[in-house]
């Protein structure tokens, strides 16, 4: 807010000589630029995957490396994120995603994709287990994606790598970009309350039509 920003001008221009301020922003642009002009700007960027596979084994050890280098992707550098990760609703979810990816390149029979989707009910538990999927969902796209470009050391879900590969063998740029706006699809379907497991069956069905 302008009013709040502007009631800090007066302690950045004359900062008390025992304190050092620290002004954290994910979007410092947003920032007022009398604001930004009275601070010195530092850029964190996240940490290796390697450091965080350490961290994870110090502070996780109930977790298998698999596991470990799997979070540690996923995690995307940020620390905080990779100790609270909750790999088991993941895993649930990328299963789900895994067999809606499937079908909709030919590898499952929808009789699979029916099963899966039919568990999705209505209500909030629903709608989180729904996006839990869809989001887990973008991520293989994007892993594909990373491999149709040549850059396997960026996927993320590293443990399905083989598998990951030979999907990516089957689909074409178009075919992952068709996916993602049917994505959002899905997404904008569930804001006007559609029955989920119809919604997700449909666009399954909407990728298995288009040619891989």
């Amino acid at each position: 807010m302008k009013e709040a920003a502007n009631s800090l001008l007066k302690v950045l221009e004359e900062p008390p000589e025992y304190a050092h301020i620290i002004l954290m922003a994910e979007h410092p642009g947003e920032l007022l630029p009398t604001i930004r002009s009275r601070c010195a700007p530092v850029r964190l960027g996240g940490l290796p995957a390697a450091e965080l596979e350490t961290l994870l084994a110090a502070r996780r050890p109930e977790w298998k490396p698999q596991q470990r280098a799997l979070v540690a992707r996923l995690a995307q550098g940020a620390a905080g994120r990779a100790l609270g990760f909750d790999l088991e609703g993941y895993l649930a979810a990328r299963a789900d995603a895994m067999v809606l990816l499937g079908t909709a390149v030919g590898r499952n029979d929808h009789s699979t994709l029916f099963r899966t989707t039919e568990t999705y009910r209505a209500g909030a538990e629903g709608q989180q287990k729904t996006q839990a999927t869809l989001s887990a969902f973008a991520g293989l796209l994007e892993d594909l994606l990373l491999l149709r470009s040549g850059v396997p050391d960026r996927v993320r879900n590293v443990d399905l790598l083989r598998e990951l590969e030979t999907l990516a063998d089957s689909v074409t740029f178009d075919w992952i970009e068709n996916a993602l706006r049917g994505l959002d699809g899905v997404y904008s379907g569930m804001r006007r309350n559609l029955l989920r497991s119809l919604s997700l069956d449909a666009f399954t069905e909407s990728l298995s039509d288009v040619p891989a």
